[in-house]
């Protein structure tokens, strides 16, 4: 998502980033990491490529710390998992890297396969509610065409006043 185009990356290129991503959330202490949640190159501010605040989705990896601990997920959720398991993350380690020059294209809660078997609108509705309960002012579950748009509230820089 450098360039002004989007391309696709190849498998190796893949791996690659794959294997970087691993190695710098390991580096900066994340146990958790993933990539930008929209494939548009305008959303991408270049000077600042990652994040260590932003949720994680679609496609998500997990790094054990030295302890041998892994985040937590809440196994009753089946749909909005990612979501809890980064502001969880964010609460238990303060850190979640979030790789954005790169993507991962996705349908949200239309793809076939995986959990498609248990998901429904009214369970989607319901983990919302919970996620908005459990979460109160970190979270903002909108709707923007026709598309779950997902912010949360974590920061975790000081603001600078000039």
């Amino acid at each position: 998502m450098v360039s002004l185009r989007c391309r696709k990356l190849s498998i190796a290129e893949t791996l690659a980033m794959l294997e970087n991503s691993a190695w710098c959330a390991r580096g900066a202490g994340a146990r958790l990491f993933g990539w930008h949640q929209r494939s548009d190159p305008r959303l991408l501010q270049r000077n600042d490529p990652f994040g260590v605040n932003h949720w994680v989705g679609g496609a998500v990896g997990v790094v054990r710390d030295e302890t041998g601990g892994v985040p937590k997920w809440d196994e009753l959720l089946k749909c909005k998992c990612d979501i809890d398991a980064t502001l969880q993350e964010l609460m238990d380690n303060r850190l979640v890297w979030n790789e954005a020059r790169f993507c991962f294209v996705q349908e949200r809660d239309k793809n076939l396969g995986g959990n498609s078997l248990f998901r429904s609108e009214e369970r989607i509705a319901t983990e919302k509610r919970y996620l908005k309960r459990k979460w109160k002012a970190h979270i903002r579950l909108e709707t923007y065409k026709s598309q779950d748009r997902v912010a949360m509230d974590a920061p975790r820089r000081q603001s600078v006043k000039l």
